[in-house]
């Protein structure tokens, strides 16, 4: 569903298409270059915090010539590249390079494919973004077990890591370790339905969206609370004794289970410690 502010910052953007494709500067560009919405008005969920985020793609030779022209005109003082507000700071915009997003695919970068791949496209001459888009997808988790793989050792390691602090009383490494099991729980979700995730800002947002996420969503918010800061750790204790141990380790499990269900045993769901 759509909000109020989602239209009406669409409705500007279209607008501000129209007048940056008679700019100055990109004007002369305008066959070469993709505009695209992206951010919360492009999926549709802005509110009275969001603005319009434009980025413009082109070929690197050619981003290089606009920054150069930009600044030849005293348009920005710097010459690395372009972050320009449109007016009155409703939003703003910037130029990447088409070989950027494809690094972006190359390097696996999620919370960028997530982003990228979240978009309403304003402009684009011979769909060279949209055939981009789809071409980088299409392959993007040819090897999806790695991946997963992958983060369940992160998540086994950071889970085992999580023993000494709490025995020793440290509230703050408790944090650091819990918040990263939160973080490769969420990832973890979204890979095990093949799709990128987010950026931390909105992974837990759409956690429901994922066929786990959506079984595990309220557990993850228990777990998130168990630690936070209710005053010290107790030392000592056995770890079963804490909450933050515990449910992190029942949360570990369901994981596992989950992952085998979809791709079979797997000799790095049990002995996990053999592969990191």
């Amino acid at each position: 569903m759509t909000t109020e502010q989602s239209e009406v910052l669409r409705k500007l953007a279209t607008g501000y298409c129209e007048d940056l494709s008679r700019h100055q500067v990109l004007r002369h560009y305008w066959g070469e270059i993709s505009l695209i919405l992206k951010g919360s008005a492009a999926r549709g969920n802005s509110d009275q915090y969001s603005d319009i985020d434009f980025v413009f793609y082109a070929d690197h030779t050619t981003r290089e010539r606009i920054v150069n022209d930009y600044h030849a005109q005293g348009l920005t003082s710097r010459q690395d590249g372009i972050f320009m507000p449109l007016p009155e700071w409703i939003g703003h915009y910037h130029v990447e390079s088409f070989e950027a997003l494809n690094g972006y695919f190359e390097t696996r970068h999620y919370p960028q494919i997530w982003e990228c791949a979240n978009v309403i496209i304003m402009h684009d001459p011979a769909s060279r973004y949209q055939n981009s888009i789809d071409s980088e997808l299409s392959k993007l988790f040819d090897d999806t077990l790695r991946e997963v793989k992958d983060r369940y050792l992160q998540l086994q390691l950071t889970l085992d890591w999580l023993r000494h602090p709490l025995k020793r009383g440290d509230k703050v490494a408790v944090l650091l370790h819990g918040s990263k099991i939160v973080k490769l729980a969420c990832e973890l979700c979204y890979l095990l339905d093949r799709k990128p995730y987010p950026h931390d800002k909105w992974l837990f947002h759409y956690l429901r969206d994922t066929r786990l996420g959506s079984a595990m969503a309220d557990r993850l918010i228990d777990y998130a609370e168990s630690i936070v800061d209710r005053g010290d750790i107790q030392r000592g204790l056995e770890l079963d004794q804490y909450p933050q141990y515990s449910k992190g380790l029942d949360l570990t499990k369901s994981i596992a289970d989950f992952i085998a269900s979809d791709y079979g045993s797997q000799a790095w769901l049990g002995e996990w410690y053999l592969y990191v």
